[in-house]
C-alpha cells in the first residue's frame, strides 16, 4: 500500500513538503553494470527512499539497467523497496556466483557461472509476469550473440515497435547479466541466446533511456525540459591490477568493454538533451581498491563502502533539480583557434 513502508522512517514534513512542491520534473534512473558492485548504487537508493519515504517506483516514471542494474531496476520496478534488494543481493551474490567446475569443463572453459542457476534464484523475485504488466516504464539492454545486435526490452506502447513487451521480466534479466565469460548465454523466446547488454555501448544505459522516453513512448510523457535524468554507476577505480597472463587479460578485456564506455554515455546524455533542458546527474564514485564484479567476498566491504558514500546525497536536491552537486557540467565551449 502507498506509504506503507516501516523501515524508511520519515524526514519531517518540511522534506516532504519541499518536494511536493518543488518536484514538477518527471525522474528518470538507469543504472550501470558491475556485477556484486551493485551494492554500491543499491545503497544510494536506500538513502534515496529513506529522505524520500517514498519506495523507488514511486519516485521514477522510467527505470533502466544493464546486467546488474537490470536486477536492480527490475526488482525495484516489482515495488520492493532499495533496503529489501540489498537484503537479496546480500543473499543471492555468493548463490549466483557459485563456481560451476562441471559446467566450466563442459564449456571449455568458456564461463564460470550457470545463468540457468541465476534464474531459478530471481524467479520468485521476479516472478514470470511480462514487461506489459509492470506499472512503470523500464528499459533492459541484451545483445543477441548470432548477430551481435542491441536489443532494448521495454513495455509496448503505441510509438515503438511493440515487440517486446510480452517478454517475461526474468528472461530479459537474466540475458542483460548473461556477461561472457561469467554467465552462459540466455535464450529469449523469439530472439534468441543473448548475452550482457554491456556488449557494445550500454553498459551504461542511460543514453538509450532517454532516447526510448523522448522520442518513442506517447508524445508528451516525457519531455526533455521537464526530466531530471539520474545515471548511477556501480564505482571505478583509477589503478587496475596488471594482467599476468591470458585468463588476466580476458578479464581485464571483458571488463573493460563492459565498463568504459559508461562515463561516455552520460557525457552524451547531456550534450544530447541536457541542452535541451533536461538536468543530468551521475554518481560514480572512485573505489578504495578494485573489487571484481563476481567478488561475493567483498559484499560487506561493498555494502559499509556504499552507506559512507551514499550519506553524502541529498535526494529532494536532485529529484528537484535545483543542486549543483553531481550534476553533469555542459559541453565545454570551444576555444577559438589561430
Amino acid at each position: 500500500m502507498k506509504g506503507d513502508y516501516p523501515h524508511l522512517p520519515g524526514r519531517g514534513r518540511g522534506i516532504r513538503a519541499k518536494i511536493a512542491l518543488t518536484m514538477t520534473k518527471k525522474a528518470l534512473l538507469a543504472i550501470d553494470g558491475g556485477g556484486i558492485r551493485g551494492i554500491i548504487p543499491l545503497c544510494a537508493l536506500v538513502e534515496m527512499e529513506r529522505q524520500i519515504n517514498k519506495p523507488a517506483r514511486e519516485v521514477f516514471s522510467f527505470l533502466a539497467g544493464t546486467s546488474t542494474g537490470a536486477i536492480i531496476i527490475a526488482a525495484l520496478s516489482q515495488g520492493m523497496p532499495a533496503a529489501q534488494v540489498l537484503d537479496m543481493y546480500v543473499k543471492i551474490g555468493p548463490q549466483a556466483f557459485r563456481f560451476d567446475l562441471l559446467h566450466f569443463l563442459g564449456s571449455l572453459a568458456s564461463y564460470k557461472y550457470r545463468s540457468a542457476g541465476l534464474a531459478e534464484i530471481m524467479q520468485p523475485y521476479l516472478g514470470v509476469a511480462p514487461l506489459n504488466a509492470l506499472p512503470v516504464d523500464i528499459m533492459i539492454t541484451a545483445t543477441r550473440v548470432s548477430d551481435g545486435k542491441a536489443y532494448y526490452f521495454v513495455r509496448d506502447n503505441e510509438a515503438n515497435s511493440q515487440t517486446t513487451g510480452n517478454l517475461r521480466l526474468l528472461d530479459c534479466v537474466v540475458a542483460s547479466a548473461a556477461a561472457p565469460t561469467y554467465f552462459d548465454p540466455w535464450n529469449v523466446p523469439t530472439i534468441g541466446p543473448c548475452v550482457d547488454g554491456g556488449v557494445g555501448v550500454a553498459g551504461n544505459p542511460v543514453y538509450q533511456m532517454c532516447t526510448e522516453a523522448f522520442y518513442y513512448t506517447a508524445p508528451g510523457r516525457y519531455a526533455p525540459e521537464n526530466s531530471v535524468i539520474i545515471s548511477l554507476g556501480t564505482g571505478y577505480v583509477t589503478a587496475m591490477a596488471a594482467p599476468h597472463n591470458m585468463v588476466d587479460w580476458v578479464k581485464f578485456v571483458i571488463g573493460e568493454l563492459l565498463e568504459s564506455p559508461a562515463e561516455q554515455q552520460t557525457q552524451i546524455t547531456q550534450r544530447h538533451f541536457g541542452e535541451r533542458g533536461a538536468v543530468v546527474y551521475r554518481f560514480n564514485p572512485q573505489m578504495p581498491r578494485d573489487i571484481g564484479m563476481d567478488n561475493v567476498k567483498a559484499i560487506p566491504e561493498l555494502v559499509q563502502i556504499g552507506k559512507v558514500l551514499a550519506q553524502g546525497l541529498n535526494w529532494a536536491d536532485m529529484l528537484a533539480g535545483v543542486t549543483a552537486d553531481l550534476r553533469v557540467p555542459p559541453r565545454p565551449q570551444s576555444r577559438n583557434l589561430r
